[in-house]
C-alpha cells in the first residue's frame, strides 16, 4: 500500500496536465465566430471535466489505501486531510457509512444522514457519483459531489466523496481561460440547474424559469441534444454553443452577448443580488426538504415512532429550525420534535394566519411572523398533507427563527464589507439587522423610528416595490448618532409571502476640495504622494508588521490632506485586503481571490503585475469609483499595492 499511497499524494500536489495544455490565449475581441467559440468550449469542457476527473481518480485511490479500507475514521482522518488542504474546490471531504451516517474531515461524525441524497442509492450499489448538485448539509455551500464506492474483500464498506464548490470552480475556470467581458460561460445539469456559471449569483439558478420564452426553449434544446448552437434573448441576443460531457453529464455552454447587457435588476450591486441568492437557496432546500418530510408523514398517518423519527431529523437539518410537527386537518399539532417541546403536543393553532391560508389554498405557506404557542416570535412554514386517496390531511409544520436564517446568509456575504444588511416584511416588521435591538421592531409604528420621516418614507416605497434604490438618514450601529445611508433593496420568499432584503452602505463622503478656512486643499499631487507614502520605511515596517494602529494613523493623516479622496487601503501581495481608512468605505480582511465584485480581477492583475495601475469600475456599496494603484516593498520584499479611490459623480 505504501506505493498506492505515494501515488495518492502526488495526485494531490500534482497540477492536471489539462490546466497548463489548453489554457487558451486571450481573446481581446468581443465579436467572436463559430469555429472560435466551439475552439473555446473545448478548453472549457477540458477544464471543468478534467478537474472533476482528477478528484474521482484521487478518491479512487484513496479509497484502495489501507487507511481508508479498514473502514475506520481515525485511521483514514489522517490521509483525508492531506487532500482536503491541498485542493481549494474542496469544501468537504466525506467518508460515508452505508447506514447513511457520515464523518467530515473538518467535523468528525456529523450526526446527519446522506441516506436521503438522490446518488445515495447508486454509490451503496457500487457506482461513482461524478457531478451531481447539492446543498452541503456540513457546510451549507452550493456543491457538486463527487463519491466513489469503499469496497473490501467484494462487499461495501462505505463510500469516499469531495463537496466541490461550483463557485470557486468556475472561478477557476475563468481566471484560466482569461475571456474578455463580452463572452459568457456556464454549464447545466441534466435537470437544467447551472452548475457552473461566470457570474456566481446564477449559480443553482433554472435559466429556463428567468422570464426568457427564447432561454427557455434554448435550454430544452440544449438538454435534448449531444451538441449544437442556439441563440435567444436575454437582456439582448446570444450566441451560445454548447456540448453535453460523458463523465458529469453536465451541458457546456459557451457564447457571446450583444445588445443591451443590464436591467433594473442587474444594476443592484453585486453583495445585493448574492444575498438574495443565499436566501432563496436556504428557502428552497426548507420547502424541499419539508416538502419531503410531508410526503413520508402521508405514508404513516400523523401518530407513531417512525413520524417522530421523520420530524427529528428534518428539524435537525435546518440550525434555524425551532421544533417540527404535524398538525392534522383541524389545526392541532398532534406530534412535536425534538422532544422538549412535546409538552406542546394537544395545542390548537387553528386560528393563526397562517394556518387559515393553508387551509384555504391546499398549498405551502410561510407565514409571517407570530407569537408561537411555544412562548416566542417566530415564523411557521406549513406544507399540506395529501392522503393516498387525494384528500387533504393535515400538515407538517417547520416553527424557524427568521433573523438565524438571515444571519447566517448576511455573514457568508458581507462580512468585512463595507456594507450592512437588514430585512423586513412588508408590514414593516424588521426579521433581520446587524444591531440585534432593532430585530422585531415595527418599521411604521416603533417610537425609535418617529424622528426619521425619510426613512419611513423610503421604508413605504420599499414596502410596495419588490426592487429599487433610495437614501435616508437613521442611527448608525448601536443606535448612537445619525449617519446618512444608501439602500438597495430586492426580493425573497416562498409562495405569496415576500421579504425584503436591503443593503445599506453609511460611509463618509470624500473629504471637499475646500477647507472650511477656504484655503484649497492639494487633490492634483495625491498620486504622487501615494507614490511617496509607498516608500515610507515608517509606513512598510507598519505593513509588514500588519500594526493597524499606526497603519491607521498614517491613512487618517494622509486621506485628511487630499480632496475628493473616497479611502486609502492597502491589498497584500496574496490578494486581501488587509485595511483601509475611512473603514466604513474599507474592506477588511477580504480576500480578493474568492471575492466576486467587478475590482477583483482589475485589482488582482495589478498585485500580480507589480506595476502602476489606474481603472473605473463599479463599488460593492454601489457607487462608481476611481483607482489608483501604487506597489509597496520592503526592501526586497514585496508587500502588495497601496490605492485611493474617488468617487465618480
Amino acid at each position: 500500500m505504501k506505493m498506492v499511497r505515494i501515488v495518492v499524494l502526488f495526485l494531490m500536489v500534482s497540477v492536471p496536465a489539462f490546466a497548463a495544455e489548453l489554457k487558451p490565449a486571450a481573446v481581446n475581441k468581443t465579436v467572436v465566430s463559430s469555429p472560435e467559440l466551439r475552439l473555446l468550449l473545448n478548453s472549457f469542457v477540458a477544464l471543468g471535466e478534467g478537474h472533476v476527473e482528477h478528484v474521482l481518480n484521487t478518491l479512487k485511490l484513496m479509497s484502495s489505501t489501507r487507511e481508508v479500507q479498514s473502514g475506520k475514521w481515525e485511521d483514514m482522518k489522517s490521509l483525508l486531510t492531506e487532500f482536503n488542504g491541498r485542493d481549494t474546490t474542496v469544501v468537504a471531504l466525506w467518508f460515508v457509512r452505508p447506514d447513511g451516517s457520515y464523518y467530515a474531515v473538518d467535523k468528525g461524525l456529523t450526526g446527519l444522514s446522506l441516506r436521503d441524497r438522490p446518488y445515495f442509492p447508486g454509490l451503496m450499489s457500487g457506482k461513482d457519483v461524478t457531478g451531481d448538485l447539492v446543498i452541503s448539509k456540513s457546510t451549507g455551500k452550493r456543491s457538486a459531489i463527487v463519491a466513489v464506492p469503499v469496497k473490501r474483500n467484494g462487499r461495501i464498506i462505505g463510500g469516499l466523496g469531495a463537496s466541490l464548490s461550483v463557485r470557486t470552480i468556475s472561478k477557476m475556470i475563468d481566471r484560466k481561460m482569461a475571456l474578455p467581458e463580452g463572452l459568457i460561460f456556464y454549464a447545466i445539469d441534466a435537470k437544467g440547474l447551472t452548475s457552473l456559471h461566470r457570474v456566481s449569483t446564477l449559480l443553482f439558478a433554472y435559466p429556463s424559469d428567468m422570464g426568457s420564452r427564447t432561454l427557455r426553449d434554448s435550454v430544452a434544446e440544449m438538454l435534448s441534444k449531444p451538441e449544437g448552437e442556439v441563440k435567444y434573448d436575454f437582456y439582448g441576443e446570444r450566441t451560445v454553443v454548447y456540448r453535453r460531457s460523458p463523465l458529469t453529464g453536465w451541458v457546456y455552454a459557451l457564447g457571446v452577448a450583444t445588445g443591451k447587457p443590464v436591467d433594473s435588476a442587474v444594476d443592484l450591486p453585486p453583495f445585493l443580488l448574492e444575498m438574495e441568492k443565499e436566501v432563496t437557496s436556504a428557502l428552497e432546500r426548507m420547502n424541499r426538504d419539508v416538502a419531503a418530510a410531508a410526503e413520508a408523514v402521508s405514508k404513516e398517518g400523523l401518530e407513531g415512532p417512525r413520524v417522530r423519527r421523520i420530524l427529528k431529523d428534518l428539524c435537525s437539518s435546518h440550525p434555524y429550525a425551532v421544533d417540527c410537527s404535524a398538525v392534522d386537518p383541524e389545526g392541532t399539532m398532534v406530534v412535536v420534535e425534538p422532544e422538549k417541546y412535546a409538552e406542546f403536543e394537544g395545542s390548537d393553532i387553528g386560528s393563526q394566519e397562517q394556518i387559515i391560508r393553508l387551509h384555504k389554498s391546499k398549498k405551502p405557506v410561510l407565514g409571517t411572523v407570530i407569537r408561537s404557542v411555544e412562548g416566542f416570535d417566530a415564523v411557521d412554514f406549513e406544507y399540506p398533507i395529501f392522503s393516498p386517496g387525494g384528500g387533504f390531511a393535515g400538515s407538517v409544520s417547520m416553527l424557524i427563527r427568521p433573523e438565524m436564517l438571515l444571519e447566517s446568509a448576511a455573514s457568508s456575504v458581507v462580512q468585512g464589507m463595507p456594507v450592512d444588511v437588514w430585512v423586513m416584511q412588508k408590514d414593516g416588521r424588521i426579521l433581520y439587522d446587524p444591531d440585534k435591538e432593532e430585530v422585531g421592531r415595527m418599521l411604521f409604528e416603533d417610537p425609535i423610528y418617529k424622528p426619521f420621516p425619510q426613512l419611513l418614507a423610503l421604508g413605504r416605497l420599499i414596502a410596495g416595490k419588490r426592487k429599487g434604490t433610495g437614501s435616508y438618514e437613521f442611527l448608525g450601529r448601536g443606535l448612537k448618532r445619525p449617519v446618512r445611508k444608501d439602500a438597495y433593496w430586492t426580493t425573497v420568499g416562498l409562495g405569496d409571502t415576500e421579504w425584503r432584503v436591503v443593503l445599506t452602505h453609511a460611509g463618509v463622503e470624500g473629504a471637499s476640495t475646500t477647507e472650511k478656512s477656504g484655503k484649497e486643499v492639494k487633490t492634483l499631487s495625491s498620486e504622487g504622494s501615494l507614490r511617496r507614502m509607498a516608500g515610507s520605511d515608517y509606513l512598510t515596517a507598519a505593513l509588514s508588521a500588519n500594526d493597524t494602529g499606526k497603519i491607521r494613523t498614517i491613512f487618517k493623516k494622509f486621506y485628511s490632506e487630499y480632496g475628493g479622496l473616497y479611502s486609502v487601503q492597502w491589498v497584500d501581495a496574496r490578494g486581501i485586503n488587509r485595511y483601509g481608512y475611512p473603514e466604513e468605505n474599507s474592506l477588511v480582511d477580504v480576500d480578493f481571490n474568492t471575492l466576486d465584485v467587478p475590482s477583483s480581477k482589475y485589482i488582482l492583475k495589478a498585485i500580480s503585475e507589480r506595476g502602476e495601475s489606474s481603472f473605473d469600475c463599479r463599488l460593492a456599496e454601489g457607487k462608481e469609483g476611481s483607482f489608483f494603484m501604487v506597489p509597496v516593498h520592503e526592501g526586497d520584499r514585496y508587500l502588495g499595492m497601496l490605492y485611493t479611490i474617488r468617487i465618480r459623480h
